[in-house]
């Protein structure tokens, strides 16, 4: 039989708790968000470098870049050998967990030009 003395501890049990739960919460989605942010970079590195390639402009090549990026990502291009290379960046701000600059997030690709002097053989080529 129970004398009363444990009366309300689930309440207490479940009020230590809910910090953590909450905490385990905002870590689980800023991952999410983060993850997110990494594939948009990928993908605005990968279709700016391959515009880069096909000989587009450089101002239509990094519109491009912008839009699957985010306007605020920093966005490099520059040359390895034969290769045209993009660095897209961007910083990644948690703000529950300290400053604005808490991440920075980036990623690269590199493609080689195509047509003459490229080394991608047009229709008919080898």
């Amino acid at each position: 039989m129970s004398d009363g003395t444990e009366h309300g501890s689930s309440t207490a049990e479940f009020a230590v708790l809910l910090p953590a739960v909450a905490a385990l919460l905002a870590v689980a989605l800023g991952a999410g968000v983060c993850g997110t942010t990494q594939v948009r970079l990928e993908q605005a590195a990968r279709a700016t470098a391959r515009e880069l390639a096909r000989g587009e402009t450089t101002a239509s090549a990094l519109e491009t870049g912008h839009r699957l990026a985010g306007e605020t990502a920093s966005i490099k291009i520059g040359s390895a050998g034969p290769y045209r290379r993009v660095e897209v960046s961007t910083q990644f701000a948690l703000p529950w967990f300290g400053g604005p600059e808490l991440l920075k997030l980036s990623a690269r690709a590199e493609a080689k030009p195509e047509g003459p002097g490229g080394g991608v053989a047009g229709p008919g080529g080898r």
